[in-house]
């Protein structure tokens, strides 16, 4: 629908005046003395209208009125309908699933007059496509409304219904982004809360990295329902290709009908590399289902630890930090040794952490007679100055961050972390949180970045934010340096747990600057990886490969090939696409199991081959948790204003839409202006009583 009317920018009394002006100029042109012509009196009056009119709407277009449109459209109210098709509804519904399948379709038929619907599929992804199969392998309902509110295609949203089981076993808890909707949400319960007779493990808690020859542990919680007075026997197996031998087994005697039970098993390592592991608990008569009664996990197993020495002229609250976070890592062997003793470091030392040292103290010939036997073993080395540096010394042992010493004093520094910093990943939560950080202490003078160097952050003194580097690294003489600019670490970590009781951001800080420096260097010319090397069932399984030149410049004109093959020998055989400078491969998704792969290239007239291996293992997380959540469901409609209903009342859920007053159409105005002006039949009228006037005058025979 439009609606015009015209709107006058000037008051009502001009539009008076602009007759009156037309009157006064159609008088001054035919008075009667005007002419010697005897006009007939009819056509005095005729030629007198015309030529008033005439003027009269030309002194009224140059007023610019305005004539206004305005439009109105309607449009219908969107209503999203998400289906949980997870395992876990698939066994609450047993048989029915095609009739739920079928009920949502005659639904969206029943609605679709009224209003856009829109249907999706949830499970460990999103879906626009809804089948008759319920075998998703977790649920993440939060994805669900997240996709609602951050999507464009429901501006116009009226309600929202949810048919699931309230369980949810990926991504955080919906209830926050549900409570950014503004619409009422109908959520339908399916399943029940009742448990039915089940035995199941339901967590396992181990360690991810290992050692070999070392003893891992691994807790295993075990839960029944309904099956008192029986027993069971939990049993951990070590899986290496088709052989399968049992570590460990203990019996649990199942004494009530809410049953739950945490075991310790101590396993050893006795096999480098990724290895599988699977827990067994008895299958027991009655049980709802069999396909939780076993879970599986890995550990992968190193064959040695890297070594991280400290050497630091005294002790530090510092010293304390750094070895806080160093102990979090299995991987880490860590020797702490202090000047006024005699030092022997790691005969195969990693990493080499000099804490104020070289040093300004009574113990600095003791640092040279240690750096004498070191200088040469091409160790890594992190740098931490404080006020106990020999700064001239420092400047004379690496060149990736120069100090010119000023005043002996310390300044108070303030870290600002750079997006885009090379060498890892910068998190959002480092910048949210280094500005409530206290500073460091660095010491007074000028710093200046040394070529090649890569700066983590730059300090900020007071409010001014200057390019000085706090927190660097970079190469010298093919070894990694690290150098940070300042003591008082163990603030920061203070800082942070007082805050919030833990210390994520400052253990990702420095644990990834100690990983980089401390990791062996692979001088391969040709690497094929795997981003990761534990997957699920529902992750992508990504490759990137790199190709150097003598020069160890990347290339990528040839063809890299990748064989992978799975435990039961089938192959697949893979060729990489080509990046900008490397070369990557997104395979999809695979069943459970252990793959090996093998890649090859044809550089420089040789062949260059690269292994590795990876495992996928089976997410399994539905069936170990088959207890309907309907307390969350009623907390999703409560707190939008929406309603429960059950499966068995699904039948009322498209009357309850209809009859909701507060879902309507939105109506959406569009305005236009247009001066009056612009209009084309206005000067086609005033060109017809222009020419009928001089038609008139012609054909009386005065022009």
């Amino acid at each position: 629908m439009v609606d015009a009317h015209l709107s006058l920018p000037f008051p009502w009394w001009y539009t008076a005046l602009c007759l009156l002006v037309g009157l006064a100029f159609a008088t001054l042109l035919y008075n009667k003395t005007a002419f010697d012509h005897p006009w007939a009196k009819y056509a005095k009056y005729l030629l007198f209208t015309l030529r008033a009119l005439a003027v009269a709407i030309i002194c009224f277009l140059l007023c610019s009125p305005i004539l206004k449109h305005i439009s109105y459209t309607e449009q219908k109210p969107s209503i999203v309908i998400g289906l949980d098709q997870s395992q876990s509804v698939g066994f609450a519904l047993k048989n029915r699933q095609a009739q739920i399948t079928k009920k949502i379709a005659e639904i969206k038929d029943a609605l679709s007059g009224d209003y856009n619907v829109s249907v999706l599929s949830i499970g460990n992804d999103l879906k626009n496509e809804v089948t008759d199969k319920f075998d998703k392998k977790a649920t993440n309902i939060n994805q669900f409304f997240e996709n609602i509110n951050e999507s464009s295609s429901y501006s116009t949203l009226g309600a929202v219904v949810l048919l699931s089981d309230g369980i949810f076993n990926t991504g955080p808890s919906p209830l926050f982004e549900a409570s950014r909707i503004k619409a009422p949400i109908y959520s339908v319960a399916i399943g029940d809360t009742t448990p039915a007779k089940d035995l199941t493990i339901r967590n396992t808690i181990h360690n991810e990295i290992g050692f070999m020859g070392d003893i891992s542990k691994v807790q295993i919680d075990i839960q029944a329902f309904n099956l008192q007075g029986k027993s069971a026997t939990v049993s951990v197996n070590q899986v290496n290709g088709t052989s399968n031998q049992q570590l460990q087994s203990k019996t649990i005697n199942i004494a009530n009908s809410n049953f739950f039970q945490t075991l310790e098993f101590a396993i050893p390592l006795n096999k480098a590399g990724l290895q599988k592991y699977v827990i067994n608990v008895s299958q027991l008569p009655g049980e709802a289902t069999f396909d939780n009664n076993s879970k599986e996990f890995f550990i992968d197993i190193l064959d040695s630890k890297l070594n991280i020495d400290i050497v630091a002229s005294a002790p530090h609250p510092d010293i304390s930090a750094l070895k806080y976070v160093i102990d979090e890592n299995k991987n880490y062997d860590l020797k702490i040794s202090y000047l006024n003793q005699t030092v022997k470091i790691h005969e195969k030392c990693d990493l080499l952490i000099l804490y104020q040292v070289p040093t300004i103290n009574q113990f600095s010939s003791a640092f040279e007679n240690l750096w004498k036997t070191i200088e040469n073993r091409k160790i890594s080395t992190l740098f931490i100055l404080g006020g106990q540096s020999n700064l001239s010394r420092f400047n004379q042992l690496q060149n990736v961050m120069q100090v010119s010493p000023g005043q002996a004093n310390m300044n108070d520094v303030y870290g600002i972390v750079q997006s885009n910093f090379p060498i890892f990943s910068v998190k959002d939560e480092w910048k949210t949180a280094l500005p409530t950080f206290p500073p460091l202490q660095i010491p007074f003078g000028n710093f200046i970045s040394g070529p090649g160097a890569n700066v983590l952050m730059y300090q900020k003194i007071g409010r001014v934010e200057t390019k000085y580097p706090l927190w660097s690294i970079g190469m010298m003489d093919g070894q990694k340096v690290g150098v940070i600019a300042g003591e008082g670490l163990w603030r920061w970590k203070m800082s942070e747990s007082a805050r919030t009781g833990r210390t994520p951001v400052f253990n990702d800080i420095v644990s990834n600057t100690m990983r980089y420096l401390a990791t062996r260097e692979d001088k391969r010319k040709f690497k094929v990886r795997s981003d990761e090397t534990n997957y699920e069932e529902s992750d992508n399984i990504v490759f990137s490969g790199e190709l150097y030149n003598e020069n160890y410049e990347l290339v990528n004109e040839p063809e890299v090939n990748m064989t992978l093959t799975g435990i039961d020998k089938k192959e697949f055989k893979y060729a990489l696409d080509r990046t900008e400078h490397g070369y990557k491969l997104d395979i999809g998704q695979l069943n459970s199991g252990s793959y090996n792969y093998t890649a090859r290239v044809k550089y420089q007239g040789k062949e260059l081959t690269y292994t590795g291996n990876f495992n996928v293992r089976v997410i399994g997380k539905e069936m170990f948790d088959l207890v309907a959540d309907f307390g969350l469901m009623r907390q999703l409609s409560a707190q939008s204003g929406g309603l429960t209903l059950y499966e068995n009342q699904l039948d009322q859920l498209v009357e309850k839409i209809k009859y909701n007053e507060a879902i309507k159409p939105v109506i959406s105005t569009n305005k236009k202006t247009d001066p009056l002006i612009n209009l084309k039949w206005i000067f086609g009228l005033l060109a017809l009583l222009l020419a009928a006037e001089w038609f008139i005058r012609r054909y009386m025979g005065k022009y």
